[in-house]
């Protein structure tokens, strides 16, 4: 039975190391030192939803109102803030009175999240003829506007993405986000993404450009108000509608840190863990038990064979031999597919090698995380992000009213 299951396992990694060859090989990039020339130069409204983000604000906001591009305007929503984040933003409407418009938010209507209400408040102040959401922790090069504009102008696009390079610098951050990144890779390739016979559909929350009247005609932020992650549903609703989507990597022209901490990565993923699976016991629990089969069990089998190895003077005992070594193998193998499919990311990323190692225990953190995510959301308050906190999604009244502030 060990030997059948390991042999499961090898397989998965062996299929998903193929499948990330042909998808993501080749994956569409962007840089600073490209020219971008456009035909047209349309009016562009920057969405910034912004709560309790004054200490990041005074690095990111110059970034957002200094864009290589005449044609724009940046509404900032300030969503019911207590940190000074009204203020810092004010002082830089008084700077920039033309480009910079404050929008202050003062309570969130029951059956909406957060993010996708102060995004919803700002696309009805905005008037370009496209719209551009963002996050407040984005550094943008002065080149990022004009570099989604650009792709959407060469591929037709009715939204384009571009994912932010992420910037790791804790012992967690290394181990968790090309994990986090390798499964986001896997599901979503950008092959796929970019293929308009394909299903597959998502966006970088960080950076999402959308011609202003389809995201209207398709019902706006209204439409997703009470989906928790709202970069996929925005994406999908794209997609799903006929119209062209484009993504595309870039290591200069956006970059961010997500999370800074343990407790900060835990919350942050534990936000759309349960969410990402459609609220689904069934499909978390496969998720966790794939997780298990390709991280902890050749793991387990990994140590367990060489152990005894080690105690037996390099031979398995007698009635064990060729079996053992069968498992060892696998196991080996398993963790060496898992090794190497990291370190493509890791290496990207910038992140030391060793942390490719150290794989298998960032997965068994994740189904950790996953597994308290459909706790808390089926059993207790819900899940918590910018001290609100939120439930499973009531179809037909799109979410349950998010409580406490």
């Amino acid at each position: 039975m060990l030997g059948l299951l390991l042999g499961a396992g090898l397989a998965l990694w062996v299929v998903c190391l193929a499948w990330n060859l042909l998808n993501n090989r080749e994956a569409p990039a962007v840089s600073a030192a490209m020219p971008f020339p456009l035909r047209t130069e349309p009016r562009v409204s920057i969405l910034i939803p912004a709560r309790n983000e004054a200490a990041i604000l005074a690095t990111t906001l110059p970034g957002f109102l200094e864009q290589d591009y005449g044609n724009y305007e940046v509404i900032l929503a300030d969503d019911a803030s207590t940190d000074g984040t009204g203020d810092l933003a004010r002082s830089f409407e008084a700077k920039y009175p033309r480009r910079l418009r404050v929008i202050r938010i003062a309570d969130l209507p029951p059956g909406w999240v957060g993010k996708t209400h102060a995004l919803h408040k700002a696309f009805e102040a905005a008037s370009g003829e496209w719209v551009l959401a963002t996050d407040a922790d984005i550094v943008f090069h002065p080149k990022a506007l004009r570099a989604g504009l650009w792709l959407a102008e060469r591929h037709r696009a009715e939204l384009v993405s571009l994912f932010a390079f992420l910037e790791c610098g804790s012992f967690w951050e290394r181990l968790m986000m090309p994990v986090f990144g390798l499964m986001l890779a896997t599901v979503f390739p950008l092959r796929k993404i970019n293929d308009p016979q394909s299903s597959v559909a998502i966006a970088s929350g960080g950076y999402i450009l959308m011609r202003r009247d389809s995201w209207a005609g398709l019902g706006g932020y209204e439409a997703i108000r009470g989906e928790m992650i709202d970069d996929l549903n925005t994406a999908r609703r794209v997609k799903h509608s006929g119209r062209r989507i484009f993504a595309a990597l870039t290591r200069d022209l956006l970059r961010t840190r997500m999370y800074a901490s343990f407790a900060e990565i835990w919350e942050g993923l534990r936000k759309n863990a349960f969410a990402a699976h459609r609220f689904s016991v069934v499909r978390m629990l496969a998720f966790i038990v794939g997780s298990w089969l390709t991280a902890l069990l050749p793991l387990a089998a990994l140590t367990y064979s060489l152990f005894v190895l080690l105690t037996a003077g390099g031979e398995f005992p007698p009635g064990v031999g060729l079996s053992g070594w069968l498992i060892l193998a696998m196991s080996l193998a398993q963790c060496a597919l898992s090794v190497l499919l990291h370190f493509l990311l890791i290496s990207f990323l910038g992140i030391p090698w060793g942390y490719a190692l150290l794989a298998p225990f960032g997965s068994l953190l994740y189904t950790a995380i996953a597994f308290d995510s459909m706790l808390r959301t089926l059993f207790g308050a819900g899940v918590s992000w910018k001290l609100r906190q939120y439930g499973k999604p009531v179809r037909g009244a799109e979410t349950q009213s998010p409580t406490g502030e």
